[in-house]
């Protein structure tokens, strides 16, 4: 029985169209998917900031690395301030893909590489400008990210 209820909420989310296949038929499943991805990049880049090797801008060791020219390998847990910062990148990257992705795919009704590649396209430049351009704007970005994050979660939990 329950096999047969996940196929047919299956059946009723992803349907062919006449033009092709279309998963996303409203602005609402788009958005969602978008914040599903961000949280599921959040997870990963959380996962990624208890053990990675680089440390999180605005820190001694990222202050010492930036005076010196040294990169020093920061010890795996080593360092909580780099899990936010690594959640926040990761999640917004693959939020942005799939929000332009999805996107494109709801005003073409058409699913195909051509979503794909302009979702890259579009993610390649949130990151050229956001992520990868200087320390200030990705310290700016992840405040800004983050504060949404902390309010949208405060909203759902207080006040929805």
């Amino acid at each position: 029985h329950h096999c047969h209820h996940l196929y047919s909420y299956a059946s009723l989310s992803f349907t062919m169209d006449p033009e092709g296949y279309v998963s996303f038929k409203s602005s609402s499943t788009v958005v969602s998917e978008a914040v599903y991805q961000f949280l599921r990049g959040g997870v990963y880049g959380a996962i990624w900031g208890m053990v990675t090797p680089f440390p999180a801008l605005g820190t001694v060791a990222a202050a010492a690395e930036a005076s010196t020219g040294i990169f020093i390998t920061a010890a795996p847990f080593s360092s909580l301030s780099s899990v936010p910062t690594n959640a926040i990148m990761f999640g917004s990257i693959l939020g942005v893909q799939r929000l332009s992705c999805k996107t494109m795919e709801l005003a073409r009704r058409r699913d195909d590489m051509w979503n794909e590649i302009f979702g890259f396209g579009v993610t390649y430049r949130y990151y050229t400008y956001f992520l990868g351009s200087t320390d200030k704007r990705l310290l700016r970005h992840n405040r800004v990210v983050g504060g949404t994050a902390v309010l949208a979660m405060i909203y759902a939990t207080l006040l929805a």
